[in-house]
């Protein structure tokens, strides 16, 4: 079928007197727009795909999820977010354009699939949005850390090391960046490039202190940079953040291991006593979808397997030091048919509800381990 012109599907949409084709075609228009969005956010450094993710249906699975909220209906059919965006142009300016319409949708689409994605950020990596999160806080609550965006992302500075206006700073910084992003011809070497991140980790590994606060270990994580005269003197949000995780994780595995020989007597009983915490988790959870879903018919027993080995999976990988996935990738591993939209839809509320308890179980006990 030729394509329709853009107005009239917006048109036929909010009158509610649309033909299925029509609804397809304004749906497929909307998801390229969220696709082309996402790859954009890639190109300047976002991890958008999960974890492990295989091509480009990833990336459509996350597009639709982004604008399924757009087409949600009511009791008469009708799709009333997009009835109150376009109605008030629609129904007043004979002169809609196409250009009109496609500078609204693509302003739209962008917007609900920026909202969409802070979601699913904190649905696949809870653990990394709370630190996130208390970076910001701490930002905020200091007087020597500051911040800037440029390029869709965000970048920490001290003001110590400013000499100049903060403002002004940032300006230079922001120019810096957006200079070296998009002339790719410049001579690189006029510019200082961003210290490795791992070169950054290992030395941050050695200052590291349990008792340190978010604020203070980014100060840390800035000196080591600043001691580089070679390197950027401001480190990516993000780049904060991954530090900060694998950094704390590594110290609870050294804390665990002792440093003791793996063939030790001693390390056999660790490793025994983790194995132990680790059932006792697992038996937790396996009770808990038993009384609360199983017998109450609110799942199968089939479902109610799947989601017990997919919490065995998680335990078992976040105890053994190895990568975790995201929640949607551990259902997936047993439902390999499961898209993101019926995750939402379906399996979402429940499950993550077990590995939050999951989590909370295993901490405590890990503590008591400690």
């Amino acid at each position: 079928m030729e394509s329709e012109k853009l107005v009239q599907l917006v048109r036929s949409i909010c009158a509610h007197d649309y033909s299925v084709s029509q609804l397809t075609e304004f749906v497929n228009i909307s998801q390229k727009i969220a696709i082309s969005y996402l790859k954009y956010l890639e190109v300047i450094g976002r991890n958008i795909r999960p974890k492990k993710a295989e091509g480009l249906n990833e990336l459509e699975d996350v597009a639709i999820d982004c604008i399924a909220g757009l087409f949600m209906r009511n009791e008469k059919g009708e799709f009333t977010q997009l009835q109150r965006y376009f109605g008030p142009k629609i129904g007043t300016d004979l002169t809609f354009s196409e250009l009109e319409a496609c500078s609204m949708l693509r302003r739209l689409v962008v917007k609900k699939t920026k909202q969409e994605l802070s979601r699913i950020f904190r649905e696949r990596d809870p653990e990394g949005a709370k630190i996130i999160r208390n970076i910001k806080v701490a930002i905020r609550s200091s007087v020597d850390l500051k911040s800037f965006r440029e390029m869709g992302r965000e970048f920490i500075y001290t003001a110590a090391h400013s000499n100049s206006n903060p403002d002004d700073y940032e300006d230079q910084l922001a120019n810096e960046i957006n200079e070296q992003e998009n002339n790719p011809a410049i001579d690189e070497t006029q510019f200082k490039s961003a210290i490795p991140e791992k070169l950054l980790y290992q030395h941050f590994l050695e200052k590291y202190d349990p008792s340190d606060s978010v604020a203070t270990m980014m100060k840390k994580m800035l000196q080591i940079t600043q001691s580089y005269g070679e390197y950027q003197h401001y480190l990516g949000l993000d780049v904060i953040a991954s530090i900060i995780r694998d950094v704390t994780f590594q110290h609870v595995r050294e804390k665990l291991s002792n440093d003791v020989d793996e063939n030790s007597p001693l390390s056999d009983l660790q490793s025994k006593e983790i194995d132990q915490v680790n059932q006792a988790i697992i038996d937790i959870i396996h009770q808990k979808i038993n009384q609360q879903y199983l017998r109450k018919r609110k799942i199968t027993p089939d479902k109610a397997d799947i989601y017990c080995r997919a919490i065995v999976d998680f335990v078992n990988e976040l105890t053994q030091g190895k990568e975790t996935d995201s929640n949607f990738r551990y259902l997936k591993r047993y439902i390999p048919n499961l898209t993101q939209q019926e995750y939402r839809e379906k399996e979402r509320s429940i499950f993550e509800y077990l590995v939050k308890i999951t989590k909370k179980s295993l901490r405590k006990k890990l503590k008591e381990l400690l």
